[in-house]
């Protein structure tokens, strides 16, 4: 399987798997604020550059996501993220309980017309076959 890192600093690491059309986004540590922002926004004009359309989001080690970054996300990501056809959307669970919460607060207030399915995994290996599964299995696993 082809991967390259597309980014990596002290906070991400951004790797793209072309063939599978997937990226997978690997928190390091809490990224508050601007951070956040540049963070998924980079995100997103990798994803538009190489045409991927499922997204891998490790955020094991993530920390709390601020209320202002929850809101920017529905507000302004969201509409980003479907113009970009996204496909689906595995999340990787936060061991921060601050992180899970607020996660779930922006996965429940997502649109129900919005084009992609989100999936939520404890392990990142299950969560990549998941989004490479070729079938188009809608099945959203267990939390």
């Amino acid at each position: 399987m082809v991967m390259f890192v597309a980014h990596e600093d002290a906070d991400t690491r951004i790797e793209v798997y072309p063939t599978q059309q997937l990226v997978r986004l690997t928190w390091k540590e809490a990224v508050p604020g601007p951070k956040y922002r540049d963070t998924l926004l980079r995100l997103l004009e990798i994803v538009r550059a190489h045409g991927l359309k499922h997204w891998l989001s490790d955020g094991r080690r993530m920390g709390p996501i601020l209320f202002a970054d929850q809101a920017w996300t529905m507000s302004a990501y969201v509409p980003l993220l479907v113009e970009a056809g996204m496909a689906r959307i595995a999340i990787v669970s936060s061991e921060d309980v601050l992180n899970r919460i607020a996660v779930d607060r922006m996965v429940n207030a997502t649109p129900a017309d919005v084009p992609y399915t989100i999936a939520f995994f404890q392990d990142p290996s299950i969560a990549q076959l998941w989004l490479m599964d070729r079938a188009g299995s809608a099945a959203v696993p267990a939390r």
